[in-house]
């Protein structure tokens, strides 16, 4: 069976409040991301709401990078979904992790598209 796409699922717990609430930060930490990653940047579009968190989406042309942050639990819900899994996302996860000064995380793959 051939697979579409793969989707990576990551939870970071006991973040830095102030960096996830920073949409600048949390933008530039997604395309720096992505550069490690070795993925294609095509535009990026976040919002923050009123009084605190972040949401956005970084277009990649191997799909997309999304992301919704928590400050206020310190969470942050972050999605890789890429075209196929050649790319090196450890790294770009690692950074992201360390930017945001995650005490814990989770992950979690998931093979979308079977043809």
């Amino acid at each position: 069976m051939k697979v579409l796409g793969h989707q990576t699922l990551i939870e970071l717990y006991g973040c830095n409040d102030v960096k996830i609430n920073d949409s600048n930060l949390v933008e530039k930490t997604l395309l720096e991301g992505a550069r490690i990653a070795n993925l294609t940047v095509v535009n990026s579009t976040l919002h923050h709401f009123s009084p605190i968190g972040v949401s956005g989406v970084v277009v990649i042309e191997e799909s997309h990078i999304a992301i919704h942050t928590w400050p206020e639990h310190g969470y942050v819900a972050l999605d890789f979904f890429t075209c196929n899994d050649s790319y090196n996302l450890k790294e770009a996860i690692e950074y992201i992790k360390n930017t945001f000064e995650a005490k814990t995380s989770s992950q979690k793959e998931i093979s979308r598209g079977l043809v």
